[in-house]
Order: C-alpha cells, then sequence, then structure tokens
C-alpha cells in the first residue's frame, strides 16, 4: 500500500540528506550574493533609520529571556525565537531586498532566520549555505504546488505563509534533526502558517515587514519545539484533511513538490536584485522614466504628463495604494523629480513638497492589452508629453537588476556599500564583502554576524 503521508516523507528525506556538497557552483554563489544583498537590506533598515525596526527591537527586548542570538542593530541578544521575528521585520522593512522565488520575499525571511540559527548552533558557512539554499527549494516547491491563476487567493500573502516553511527547514537543517522531527518540523510550521496582504492597507508599512518577521520566528518555533518531541501534523504536504493547500490556495498540484527534486535547485532560479527601496512591480516603469530622462536631457520641469502603463494583472497592486513603497503615482514623482528613489522616501510622505506634489498630479497610470504577452512579470511602457510638444515612449520588460537583466558584481556590491556605509562605514562595509566572499570558508558564521555591529569611534 502506498505511504499515506508520501510527498511530506519524501521532503523531510531529502532535507535530512542536503549536503553543501550536494550544491552546484551556481548554486554557492547565488547564494554568497542573496546574503550579501539582504545584509544591506538589513543596514537599510536599522533601527535607527526605520521606526519599525525600533519598535520590534524595543518590543523584543522588553520580553527578555536568555540571550543568544543578536538583535541586529540592537546590541543586545535574545532567545532565538525572538531574535528571528527582530531581525525578519528588518529583513522587508526597506522593501530593497532581492532574489525572490515563487511568489516570495524569500530572501528577508530567510536569511535573517539562518543567520539567527546560525548564531545559535555556531555554524560554519557552508552549513549555512546549504541551509538557505535547502529553505529555496521546499518553501519554492510548496509555494508552487499551491499556484492559481490570482496573484493572493483566498488574500494571504506568500512570503508570510511559505516563507514560514523555509524558516522551519533552516531550523531543522540547523539542528540536524531526524527525518520523523523533521516531519513535525514542517507540520508545526504548516499549523500556524499565517499572513494576510491585507498590510496594503497600513500606511505605517509596520504590517508589511512584521508578517515576515513572524514566518521567521514562527518557523524558528516549530523546530525548536520538534527539538524537544513536540509532535505536529504528519501530512502536511500531501492532501490530507483540512490541508495547506485548502487553506491557502484552493487548488494543488502536488508533482510540484518533487519534481526534480535533488538534480534542480530552486535558490539558482532566484529572481535578481533590486535596485530601487520600493514595490518590484514599479522598478519597470522608474527605469523607462529615467532612461527617457536620459536620453532626451529632460528636466522635470519641461514634463507635462506620465502615462505609465502596466500589464492588468499588476495595476491593482500600485495603483494609488496607501502604501507609498507601493504607489506608482508617488514613488514614479519622485524618480522623476529626484531622478533615484532613497531608502527614506517612503517613510514620510513628501507629496507635502509642491514639487512632488504637482509631479504625482501629472502621472497616470493605466492597464496596457499590448503588455499581456510580455515575457516579463512586470514590465511597463511610460509615456512622457513635455512642453517642447514631444511624446517619448520607451518599454522596459525587465527591470535592471532582474534575473534577465542583472546588475554586474560591481553594481551589487555598490549596492550593499550604499547601505552600509552610512551605519558601520565605508572600511567595515568592504570587510563584510570580502568576509561574504569567503563564507564557505568561515567556521563560525559569527564572524560574520561580529561584522554588522557599528565599529567603535
Amino acid at each position: 500500500m502506498e505511504n499515506q503521508w508520501s510527498y511530506t516523507q519524501c521532503i523531510a528525506a531529502y532535507s535530512t540528506s542536503f549536503r553543501y556538497e550536494d550544491l552546484t557552483p551556481q548554486a554557492v554563489f547565488t547564494a554568497k550574493n542573496i546574503v550579501l544583498d539582504t545584509l544591506g537590506a538589513l543596514f537599510a533598515a536599522w533601527p535607527d533609520r526605520h521606526p519599525v525596526s525600533r519598535l520590534i527591537g524595543d518590543f523584543v527586548q522588553q520580553m527578555g529571556g536568555t540571550p543568544e542570538c543578536t538583535v541586529l542593530g540592537g546590541n543586545f541578544k535574545a532567545p532565538a525565537a525572538n531574535a528571528a521575528l527582530a531581525n525578519g521585520t528588518m529583513g522587508y522593512a526597506a522593501d530593497i531586498e532581492g532574489a525572490g522565488i515563487a511568489r516570495m520575499h524569500a530572501a528577508a525571511v530567510f536569511v535573517p532566520t539562518a543567520l539567527v540559527m546560525g548564531e545559535r548552533q555556531k555554524l560554519d558557512g557552508k552549513t549555512l549555505i546549504a541551509a538557505l539554499a535547502l529553505a529555496y527549494d521546499v518553501a519554492a516547491r510548496v509555494s508552487e504546488a499551491s499556484r492559481t491563476e490570482h496573484s493572493y487567493p483566498h488574500s494571504f500573502h506568500p512570503s508570510a505563509v511559505f516563507g514560514t516553511f523555509g524558516a522551519a527547514v533552516i531550523t531543522g537543517y540547523a539542528l540536524k534533526l531526524d527525518a520523523p522531527r523533521f516531519v513535525n518540523t514542517c507540520g508545526l510550521a504548516g499549523n500556524v502558517a499565517s499572513g494576510l496582504i491585507a498590510w496594503v492597507d497600513d500606511p505605517t508599512e509596520h504590517s508589511r515587514s512584521y508578517g515576515i518577521g513572524v514566518a521567521a520566528r514562527n518557523g524558528v518555533t516549530a523546530g525548536l519545539l520538534a527539538e524537544r518531541g513536540f509532535g505536529g501534523p504528519q501530512g502536511i504536504f500531501d492532501p490530507m484533511k483540512y490541508n495547506i493547500f485548502d487553506a491557502f490556495s484552493g487548488t494543488m498540484h502536488l508533482e510540484e513538490l518533487t519534481r526534480d527534486l535533488g538534480s534542480e535547485f530552486y535558490i539558482e532560479r532566484a529572481d535578481g536584485f533590486k535596485q530601487y527601496p520600493c514595490c518590484g512591480d514599479i522598478h519597470s516603469g522608474i527605469d523607462a522614466l529615467l532612461g527617457i530622462m536620459s536620453e532626451h536631457n529632460l528636466h522635470p520641469n519641461e514634463i507635462v504628463q506620465i502615462t505609465h502603463k502596466v500589464k492588468a494583472t499588476r495595476r491593482p497592486v500600485i495603483d494609488n495604494n496607501p502604501l507609498r513603497s507601493h504607489c506608482a503615482q508617488y514613488i514614479m514623482a519622485i524618480a522623476a523629480i529626484e531622478r533615484e528613489i532613497r531608502w527614506d522616501d517612503f517613510l514620510h510622505d513628501r507629496r507635502d513638497e509642491p514639487a512632488i506634489s504637482e509631479m504625482t498630479r501629472r502621472i497616470h497610470l493605466m492597464e496596457a492589452p499590448e503588455l499581456s504577452d510580455s515575457p516579463g512579470a512586470a514590465p511597463a511602457i511610460v509615456e512622457v508629453k513635455t512642453s517642447r510638444g514631444q511624446l517619448l515612449s520607451k518599454r522596459v520588460d525587465f527591470a535592471k537588476g532582474r534575473s534577465e537583466n542583472p546588475l554586474s558584481q560591481a553594481e551589487l556590491e555598490a549596492k550593499f556599500v550604499r547601505w552600509a556605509a552610512p551605519v558601520v562605514g565605508e572600511a567595515r562595509a568592504l570587510e563584510i564583502i570580502a568576509a561574504v566572499q569567503r563564507l564557505e570558508e568561515l567556521t563560525d558564521i559569527c564572524e560574520l554576524i561580529a561584522l554588522m555591529h557599528e565599529p567603535p569611534n
């Protein structure tokens, strides 16, 4: 008789036997770049820069507990699950992290979790890389098994729901759990997986990143409980009664859970790195607008109207969204005026500045049927009417930074320095780059975490 929980046990067996030596050179290279880019995102969201990081850090410090793992930017340690809550929240706060996969802001959950568990278990660099790659594999497969034609079926946020599994897998791997405990880890993670995308109506943007922190915390908690013998659902990846697929998508494609398992690594498919701290659906529009302005030496005062055309599926996400980081009209206005997007542009509303307010009114977002067949997930056509009577147009199918139009290694490292140097100085930022480049050689990941502290004056 076929095993009732075949998919779950297959994932557990795969996870417990996973090894760094199984990875391809490309997977290792990508993992290191994901770590570097996410460390930059954490610096961009340092507590003295982003209020949500300060608030969550203060909360975790107030809860107290065994000082196991570093709360970044807080100069204190907390129990592993609580440190994961704080650092995971920071990971998504600046909305500048990249390397998404299968509808998830995966790196924002997985890298903070890997650092927390790496510190707690004193993991070496190879083990951390393997744990990160495994998280991408398992969480992406569960997400793909739940995929529907709708971006956010049942109003849940894939990054939070499926991110919980990735955090749980990292924890189980760091703890060297056996297969039965791995089954419990995943079951417990699925039992509490949660996260609505209701944060799109929260102008503070606190709840947007909080859901990522909760995913990291819940994944760590699941692994730590399973290590103690705590039981969980046995078939979380199978068509059990009240299963996760019913809860979050209403459909399931179980073949995606094991397709090419062990011979193809999802981390190699990670979807590039962001240039701008805002929703990725706006990036192609920014690129098109800045391209037009540069190519035609266009001054903001010469812009009469900007028409920003997007796929029909993307418009609801970015059309006059209350979140400034997800509002195309606001972000495009800043791009037109400043020719860049800074880390703090969505922390306060700049529409009280006359130039930004006026430019926002000149921007119109609309659906473009001609983009429906674009190979890009979030392409854009931007048309600019000028005071000279010109109509200038540019189409961008893949924003700079996406895997199809990637940042160079030098550009990726320059991006990291841009976010890290204001916190720790350029010299320390370059030290961190060097440490990540030799991550597989580190005998204790705490060497890297120590560099994240601000150096003494």
